[in-house]
């Protein structure tokens, strides 16, 4: 345990880890139950034309359209196949209840901070014996970009089907500002290998208007878009690479948010809180008062469609100071099976799908982040689906990671509440970087030690 302490927990049984889910509102420690409304599996696709019916649940809903594509498209191979799917609101709330009460659906969207835990607690059916005797899916895996692919993989064991890599650790800027200011583009000096902490600061400063009429930078206080990325090239983690300990109070973590803090406090390019509570910066960047954004992949295509009046580029997050390194987080999106469904067949020809080139080809025309490299590489990085310097993508990706993960029995998402709260007390000037970070380090370890009930 964290700080060599005696583990002297209780260990968790499978339903009193689904009552601690449930009771700490939609988190990670889940367990083995029905899948409800099983209809057995004599019509698994390609055995014959009886129909079979199973649930698919998603929590995207700006890709509500994206998952109608690809049960039309799966439909229209399997037309015996009947697929009952939602946009499930307070998805993980919802899924986790489902779960303990035994009504869960047979398939649904899985995010990477989940898979450890509910890997390890038995909610997923593990897919290898299928994968290992299906050549086509196992030539999908392989096609695969390996980070996603073996992070589904866990102990030897293929847990779940990538659906696709929606990634942070890009900045979306305003050329037409940048340019009116005797700027060279950001996307330009990354091919010169000069944008990196020093230059978005200097680029900050000169685009910001001191009467308030416009800002240079939007220092975002979230975790996955804001401050992670400049942790991640800066060599800071949060936890250890096994998921059992905190790391929030090192070295690295602190540097990175120290040069946030100042730009936010000291340099004062972003728009507060309080701007940001009469106009979002979203808004403010669409109508050139702001110049400069975070922005993950699953952003780009709204603001292609929103931002007529001006022309938008964006380029990596720059490169730290110390590592020479950009950062970039992975949301490792893929498709689970319930263990306890009863029509496994279909829901793995349902998974085999979705990894499939045709399903991953209709993930990446709808703009999101496809998981096979050949289809990221076909479609994806185009060009002419805007902006102008897409493919720069590929070099955020070579540095993304996952999002930060905990292997333990409990809520493994409870450490986001309690980091959010010392990272506004930080940029409010309440505390110090130094004593937040040793704070939320105190309080992250509490926290794993008591499955952050």
């Amino acid at each position: 345990m964290a700080n060599g302490a005696p583990d002297t927990r209780v260990p968790m049984t499978r339903r009193s880890a689904i009552a601690a889910a449930a009771t700490t509102g939609g988190a990670l420690a889940l367990a083995a139950c029905g899948a409800g409304g099983g209809t057995g599996d004599a019509s698994a696709p390609g055995k014959s034309a009886l129909p079979v019916t199973f649930q698919y649940w998603d929590w995207a809903d700006v890709w509500k359209d994206l998952v109608g594509q690809l049960v039309d498209a799966f439909r229209a191979k399997n037309p015996n196949v009947t697929i009952e799917w939602q946009i499930a609101p307070d998805y993980w709330t919802k899924l986790t209840t489902a779960i303990a009460g035994d009504s869960a659906p047979h398939s649904w969207r899985m995010n990477g901070p989940n898979l450890p835990s509910w890997a390890s607690l038995g909610p997923l059916d593990d897919i290898s014996t299928y994968v290992a005797k299906d050549k086509d899916a196992t030539a999908n895996l392989k096609a695969m970009a390996p980070g996603i692919a073996d992070y589904t993989k866990r102990a030897g064991k293929q847990w779940t089907m990538p659906f696709g890599r929606a990634i942070s650790g890009i900045v979306a800027y305003n050329e037409e500002i940048v340019r009116a200011e005797g700027l060279t583009p950001p996307a330009d000096l990354w091919a010169a290998n000069k944008w990196n902490w020093a230059t978005l600061q200097e680029y900050a400063v000169k685009l910001t208007r001191r009467d308030g009429s416009r800002h240079g930078y939007f220092v975002n206080r979230a975790n996955e878009i804001g401050y992670l990325p400049f942790v991640f090239g800066n060599g800071g983690q949060l936890f250890t690479a096994d998921g059992k300990k905190a790391t929030a109070n090192t070295p690295q973590v602190r540097e990175a948010l120290e040069f946030l803090t100042n730009l936010y406090a000291k340099q004062q390019v972003s728009p507060t809180k309080q701007d940001t509570a009469q106009e979002n910066a979203d808004n403010r960047f669409l109508n050139g008062r702001l110049a400069m954004i975070p922005y993950g992949s699953w952003q780009i295509k709204d603001l292609n469609l929103k931002a007529k009046g001006f022309r938008w580029d964006l380029v990596p997050s720059p490169l730290a100071q110390g590592t020479g390194k950009n950062g970039s987080t992975n949301q490792m999106a893929s498709v689970a099976m319930a263990k306890s469904s009863k029509v496994k067949d279909t829901v793995w020809a349902w998974q085999k799908f979705i990894g499939s080139k045709d399903g991953q080809d209709i993930i990446a025309r709808a703009e999101f982040f496809p998981a096979r490299i050949d289809s990221a590489e076909q479609i994806y990085y185009d060009a002419k689906l805007g902006p102008a310097h897409r493919p720069l993508l590929r070099d955020v990706l070579k540095m993304t990671q996952p999002l930060p993960w905990l292997d333990i029995a409990g809520n493994t998402t409870g450490w986001g509440p309690i980091a959010d709260g010392f990272v506004d007390k930080m940029f409010e000037g309440q505390l110090s970087v130094q004593d937040a970070m040793q704070q939320l380090q105190d309080q992250l370890t509490a926290g794993i030690e008591r499955g952050f009930k």
